[in-house]
């Protein structure tokens, strides 16, 4: 229950007569009403001040609470009665509350300062709790005065009354039924939703009003609310026809009403007009299913479209195009939206012309679907797309402009039975990219080996990043090689991912992950940093011949703008001098910001770090672009060491080896070979002059702790 808070009472004016005009805007209303009310009175002035002020007080009260101001009500009465008792010509009662609004309502928000529509909006509330209290008064005083008797009948003489008003004049439809569906009576509001000015002839069956859509329901409702063990109270929405056949809808509250037996007797209809909000909720549905532009069903009529195709016995096989017009983003930039949505209306309609009876649906800015319930196979679903993109091959003529488009397709199929709605839905879109990455205007197969290979490419992406934080990378390192002798040189350090699900992993699995997703620069720093800690652990157990480490750099870190300064940290941490490391280099490295490749070259070279260029032989480097690159070694690509593993080598490789290895040495260079897996491919590379050699014929990658041991067998 919420307690009212009782209202101060004011300070009453001092008595005596008041200058109406006075400055306080109380005592001005306050002279006004008593003017209005019973002229020549002094006491009533009195009365009306003490009722405004406690007025004013429950109309600035925080929060506001309306049912404060009902006491004042009655406080109207008692002043008016008190006016009649002193004899003056103050007004009947029945005339006392329409004379006091017709003030306050004119006057009131201004003078008792109620600024704004919250103002007016407290004034109005007020007054009409005023209204309640001064009715409630007078009942309350009729009532006493009577006997006993009169006031029982009385009460009910008001209570048919007030019934009876509400049925003749209230804006709510009432009927009357018997229990056999017969319509008894309608009382004026229902008679206005049918359309009629009077009653039509009755008794006549409740279903003559009802839509036949909606007859079996209402029937069934209405059986429920006659039935011995049903409800007394039902609601339900159903369409009713005016005679001019119009729809209306309308929400219905049936009650059963019992005789004095408690037996049923007949039926009371409550009929509230809900046509517009049928026609909101119409509008809403539409919106959430149509394409605003386009007129199209939408994604989610897609969505619910396809998963209708997968329900038992629906359809034996379901096919989906993806369609994206290429190069729709240049359209609105260049030419406007205006044309853009042209552009997407005569797609929209070129697509339904193409795809027959199929759905054709807009999912998107300038995505489209077309759904193919039970085709005869994936090539039916084929020569589907091929006329979708014919359809768009012909040029388009909008406002003055000639534009010629096309658009990438996805294409998938699959047996009801061997798929659901989301994979052949993903499938599609992933079909999508594919066309897409190949520059539009094509369509692609959704193909389920190329998509697993993805898939597992992604799953490796996405751990890639946290994989140097949780120490999943480890190196290994293979010897190089001096050929006339056997010594070990040096050693590269290979990275090796030991993943939690797929094992041990090559740098071929990741290496190219790793420089899309930019993780090739925290996992190189790691590579860097390992390897020169274990080449410095190397020289410490080995002296000053130790090995170097040779380790890959990516094109990435090359153009890191504080690589050249991490390489200078690292070595400075670890403590490896820096003719002990050797950075390899590829020519597409250097080709990518040529400039910035050759600073960071340069400064390295300066401060003693060894440079190779990696698989040389394999790019379009000239002689003349060689020579500026400050490196010290060429490792020639295995794919031409390839050629020099059987007794009769391959005269075309060997002579480009022999090529190769002179012009290195006619610039100063070094050169290694790699892919040296067999005894006749080292000892050919030697006599061709090669200086170093690199594979499986001087020993697999392994641990680090393996290279000092291959170094001593080999010390010269």
């Amino acid at each position: 229950m919420v307690a009212v808070r009782s209202l101060p009472d004011p300070l009453e004016p001092p008595p005596g007569r008041r200058v109406t005009g006075s400055a306080d805007p109380i005592v001005e209303l306050a002279d006004r009403w008593a003017e209005l009310l019973a002229a020549g009175q002094t006491c009533l002035p009195r009365r009306l001040d003490a009722l405004l002020r406690r007025l004013s007080v429950a109309l600035r009260a925080e929060p506001f609470w309306p049912l404060a101001v009902r006491p004042l009500g009655a406080a109207l009465l008692d002043a008016g009665l008190a006016g009649r008792r002193a004899g003056a010509d103050a007004p009947p009662p029945e005339d006392l509350l329409p004379l006091s609004l017709g003030l306050l309502r004119r006057d009131g928000q201004r003078l008792l300062d109620l600024p704004g529509p919250e103002g007016a909006r407290r004034l109005a509330t007020a007054l009409d709790e005023l209204v309640a209290g001064f009715t409630a008064a007078v009942r309350k005083r009729s009532q006493l005065a009577a006997p006993p008797e009169e006031q029982l009948e009385r009460v009910l003489a008001d209570g048919e009354l007030r019934y009876r008003t509400l049925y003749l004049q209230g804006p709510v439809g009432i009927g009357i039924g018997d229990l056999d569906g017969q319509v008894l009576d309608m009382n004026p509001a229902l008679c206005r939703m049918f359309g009629l000015s009077a009653p039509p002839d009755l008794p006549r069956p409740v279903t003559d009003f009802v839509h036949p859509d909606d007859a079996a329901g209402f029937i069934e409702s209405y059986h429920r609310l006659r039935a011995d063990d049903g409800p007394d109270t039902l609601g339900v929405d159903v369409r009713l026809v005016r005679g001019d056949e119009l729809v209306v809808w309308v929400h219905i509250t049936g009650s059963l009403v019992r005789d004095d037996a408690g037996r049923p007797s007949h039926l009371i209809a409550v009929v509230q007009d809900v046509s517009e909000r049928h026609r909101l909720r119409s509008r809403l549905e539409q919106a959430s299913s149509q394409d605003r532009l386009t007129r199209l069903p939408n994604r989610v009529v897609t969505e619910q479209r396809l998963r209708q195709a997968f329900l038992p016995g629906a359809a034996r096989r379901v096919g989906l195009c993806a369609l994206d017009i290429d190069g729709f983003t240049k359209v609105n930039d260049g030419l406007g939206h205006q044309i853009g949505d042209q552009l997407l209306l005569a797609v929209a309609g070129r697509l339904q012309m193409a795809a027959g009876p199929h759905l054709v649906t807009r999912t998107g800015g300038d995505e489209f679907a077309v759904l193919v319930v039970d085709p005869e196979g994936l090539d039916d679903v084929c020569r589907l797309a091929d006329r979708l993109l014919a359809a768009l091959a012909a040029p388009f003529h909008l406002g003055g402009h000639t534009l010629m488009m096309s658009a990438s397709v996805g294409v998938t199929e699959a047996a009801t039975t061997a798929a659901c709605p989301d994979e052949l839905r993903r499938a599609a879109d992933v079909a999508l990219s594919w066309a897409k990455a190949h520059g539009g205007g094509e369509r692609v197969v959704f193909d389920p080996e190329r998509d697993a290979g993805e898939a597992a490419r992604f799953a490796l992406l996405a751990g890639l990043r946290g994989a140097v934080e949780r120490a999943e990378f480890h190196l290994a390192f293979q010897p190089l090689v001096r050929l006339h002798d056997r010594w070990v040189r040096g050693a590269e350090a290979l990275v090796r991912w030991q993943h939690p699900d797929q094992g041990l992993l090559g740098p071929g699995r990741f290496i190219e992950l790793a420089e899309r997703s930019g993780a090739i620069i925290p996992l190189g720093h790691w590579v860097l940093a390992e390897a020169c800690r274990t080449a410095a652990a190397w020289r410490a157990e080995l002296g000053h011949g130790s090995p170097y480490v040779s380790v890959n750099v990516s094109p990435l870190q090359l153009t890191e703008s504080e690589w050249v300064q991490e390489v200078i940290g690292v070595l400075d941490e670890t403590g490896l001098p820096a003719e002990k490391l050797q950075l390899e280099i590829t020519e597409q490295a250097v080709l990518g910001d040529e400039a910035v490749a050759l600073d960071a070259l340069d400064a390295l070279r300066a401060v003693g770090v060894r440079l190779a260029l990696d698989d040389f032989g394999t790019g379009y480097s000239s002689l003349a672009w060689l020579r500026r690159l400050p490196v010290h070694a060429l490792k020639i690509d295995g794919s031409f060491i390839d050629g020099l593993r059987h007794p009769l080598p391959d005269p075309v490789d060997q002579s480009i080896v022999r090529a190769l290895v002179e012009m290195a040495h006619a610039l100063g260079l070094e050169v290694t070979a790699e892919w040296v897996e067999t005894r006749v491919q080292a000892d050919r590379l030697c006599r061709l002059g090669c200086d170093l050699g690199q594979g499986r014929w001087f020993g697999d990658a392994g641990p680090a702790s393996w290279v000092p041991e291959l170094w001593r067998r080999t010390i010269r």
